[in-house]
């Protein structure tokens, strides 16, 4: 026998004994149901796809949402002695907290002798002076004076240094000038006047006059009016 006869032999015999007991089969741990699933998931061409550049946005609103949807705890007992939970009386001296400041309020209210005020309205009577127009006026007492809110839509218009301007004649023959304006829409003037003694207001045609000029007083166009006390 040669020596290469005794390789073989030799390559032969170790070759039986490292394959006794040896299993040709490749066991993975998964049964074939869980490799089919695994297998679809990976054929699925959404599982490829990029996050949409909003999705932490939207993970995070999900997150606020549920806390503010988190309910309240409940009042549950406590302790040997059975404690209820701080929420009712919490809630007891907060409703007992907001009545006495409102309570509060409204007698500070009535020690700083806040003012009762006198209010009414009145139509406006058109003089014929520019056609029949019309308006109306809220009256309003403060002890700062007196407010008239005019209401004249139907005047029109004046520019070019013409203008409206609001007179309150007192029942000693005082003229008081209360305000000018361009037309009647949401007009508001101011009177420093007591209410008591006006007797009439009035709305004359104007136009601009310098210092010194005698046209700075009224010019006696009356176009609408009306009585205060009558």
């Amino acid at each position: 026998m040669s020596e290469f006869d005794n390789a073989d032999e030799s390559n032969r015999d170790a070759n039986a004994e490292f394959d006794t007991g040896f299993d040709t089969g490749f066991d993975t741990g998964f049964d074939t149901g869980f490799d089919t699933q695994f297998g679809a998931l990976l054929a699925d061409p959404t599982m490829w796809e990029s996050p949409s550049d909003d999705l932490s946005d939207r993970i995070v609103s999900a997150i606020s949402s549920e806390s503010v949807n988190v309910p309240e705890p409940s009042a549950v007992r406590s302790g040997s002695h059975g404690r209820r939970s701080w929420a009712r009386p919490a809630l007891l001296g907060a409703a007992a907290a907001i009545a006495f400041l409102f309570g509060g309020l409204v007698l500070l209210s009535g020690l700083s002798g806040v003012e009762d005020v006198d209010s009414f309205s009145a139509e406006l009577v058109p003089t014929g002076l520019i056609g029949d127009q019309s308006g109306a006026i809220t009256v309003t007492s403060f002890d700062s004076g007196v407010r008239i809110e005019l209401d004249a839509a139907s005047l029109p218009r004046r520019d070019n240094g013409s203008f409206y301007a609001g007179w309150l004649k007192t029942f000693d023959g005082d003229l008081f000038p209360v305000g000018t304006f361009h037309d009647g829409v949401e007009v508001t003037l101011w009177a420093g006047v007591e209410l008591e003694r006006a007797e009439m207001f009035t709305i004359t045609l104007e136009a601009a006059a310098g210092p010194g000029d005698a046209g700075q007083g009224s010019s006696g166009e009356v176009v609408l009016r009306t009585q205060i006390n009558p």
